[in-house]
């Protein structure tokens, strides 16, 4: 995920889901059940931390939702990508905590992709980390 995808993300959730108009799916329809939660593997985690200060740094968490417009943010390797359409879901980002701000980190740097496709953003950073497993769609590990 990009700074760009990040903001096309979180403006898509502030646009309906923050104000609790109902979020349409791929084919139009209004969705019925919004996303339970999302899971993030442990290893991606402590990617992102490990860019952060030890004792200032943290995890901030962005609030997004997937339309038609952000929807190839995503790996190639989620399947069903239209069953993201209108779902919620969530941004971690890389962020230490300043005198004046929780300041996002953004990293340029690549990932070995034979490692975990999906801790990768779409043009191989790591921070912001997006395309946990949503449920629904996906609820079974």
């Amino acid at each position: 995920m990009t700074r760009e995808e990040l903001e096309a993300f979180r403006k898509a959730y502030q646009k309906a889901a923050k104000k609790s108009v109902k979020a349409k799916n791929g084919k139009g329809r209004a969705i019925d059940e919004q996303s339970d939660w999302v899971w993030f593997d442990r290893e991606s985690i402590q990617q992102i931390l490990d860019m952060t200060d030890p004792k200032e740094g943290g995890i901030k968490i962005y609030l997004g939702q997937y339309d038609k417009k952000n929807i190839n943010m995503l790996p190639k390797e989620m399947r069903e990508k239209h069953d993201y359409v209108g779902k919620v879901s969530l941004a971690l980002v890389a962020c230490n905590k300043t005198k004046e701000e929780f300041e996002d980190i953004y990293s340029d740097t690549l990932v070995d992709s034979e490692k975990d496709l999906k801790s990768q953003r779409s043009d191989g950073g790591i921070s912001p980390l997006n395309a946990g497993n949503v449920c629904p769609p996906i609820c079974k590990p």
